[in-house]
């Protein structure tokens, strides 16, 4: 059976994705938050602050997507939205102390999940997935618009 004829490779790649998020949620059900977890990380890699515009270049999406992201985090009272005073067009993104504190929690699921998930890999067959993972999605970078 060769899974690129027998099924769509997205179909596989959304099945682990809903798989992975759904461990994801299980293991931090008790948090008033069931999604955008990796956001929250990225800003504290930022220091604690972070514009909108820049988390949409980190992340990889759409500005639109990223005030939702970022509508949900605020209303959960997990970060916080500061006008810039060089640009106020431009909003700083500040984890609250809600967010800091949950923050080592949420690391430590990705880092349980992701042992979870590549249990049974060798070193270099993770190296590799990672490597083929970049290169599927630069091939579907490079191919969206001329489809």
């Amino acid at each position: 059976m060769h899974p690129t004829i027998d099924q769509p490779l997205g179909r596989m790649l959304s099945f682990l994705g809903k798989g992975y998020l759904h461990l994801l949620r299980a293991k931090l059900n008790h948090l008033d938050i069931d999604r955008n977890y990796y956001a929250l990380v990225l800003i504290e890699s930022h220091d604690g602050i972070i514009t909108q515009q820049e988390l949409a270049i980190v992340l990889d999406t759409d500005k639109v997507s990223i005030v939702r992201v970022v509508d949900y985090l605020s209303e959960k009272g997990y970060v916080q939205r500061v006008r810039k005073t060089d640009d106020r067009r431009k909003h700083s993104l500040i984890l609250t102390e809600k967010a800091k504190m949950a923050l080592p929690e949420i690391k430590d699921a990705f880092s349980e999940i992701n042992k979870i998930a590549l249990h049974g890999l060798k070193h270099s067959q993770i190296e590799e997935l990672t490597e083929t993972i970049t290169k599927l999605k630069s091939n579907i970078t490079e191919n969206i618009h001329s489809i």
